[in-house]
């Protein structure tokens, strides 16, 4: 019986390690799609927690009433935080109307707090994302139809949500000026940057992850 002869072999090991070479790319690419999509699912679940304990309305600390939202800062993007709307702890600051359900200073449908993060006093809990996943922007398109992006026209982004609604408020913040939104859309990019998910957010409350078409 005939064995393989030199070139046979080295021909036969080439076929394999072209084999193994694209199973193992395939792989890799499999999981970091998958660790993706993980983790947009992870910043989608917290704004749904924020609205869920918005709901419920959930004490916080010492304070009754309380709207919670969700922080994301240009300056942060591998973090980002639930937090309580505590401060102001007076009631009636409506923002001139961007912060809607806030009118009332007494009675039982007054609540503190202005739709947005304060400092981090207000913080129920701060997430980071590992492993070189990050929120690469945020976007959002004003009540005029304008889209703003964070690095240019957004310096951060507030989704917060108030009982009894499940109306979610968005207000996003440039040089201290505040910009109210209508919807937002949250990007979380790979370490490589080449794929990304997205996480839609709209005036109703609606959360939704795709993709960033």
């Amino acid at each position: 019986m005939r064995g393989f002869t030199m070139v046979e072999m080295l021909v036969s090991l080439g076929i394999i390690l072209v084999i193994t070479s694209i199973v193992l790319l395939g792989q890799n690419s499999f999981n970091k799609n998958l660790v993706l999509i993980d983790t947009t699912y992870t910043v989608a679940f917290t704004l749904r927690q924020a609205q869920t304990l918005a709901l419920s309305s959930r004490k916080a600390g010492a304070v009754q009433n309380a709207g919670y939202g969700v922080h994301f800062a240009n300056g942060s993007m591998t973090s980002y935080s639930l937090f309580a709307d505590t401060i102001p702890a007076a009631p009636g600051n409506g923002q001139g109307g961007r912060c809607p359900g806030h009118g009332a200073s007494s009675g039982l449908e007054s609540r503190p707090g202005n739709c947005l993060y304060d400092d981090t006093t207000e913080i129920v809990t701060t997430y980071n994302l590992n492993h070189g996943f990050k929120a690469s922007r945020f976007c959002g398109v004003d009540t005029g139809g304008v889209t703003r992006c964070s690095g240019v026209y957004l310096d951060t982004l507030d989704v917060s949500f108030l009982r009894p609604s499940t109306q979610a408020v968005m207000i996003g913040t440039r040089a201290g000026a505040l910009v109210e939104l209508v919807s937002a859309k949250i990007y979380v990019t790979s370490p490589d940057g080449l794929d990304e998910r997205c996480i839609n957010v709209t005036k109703v409350g609606q959360i939704a992850v795709g993709n960033c078409s």
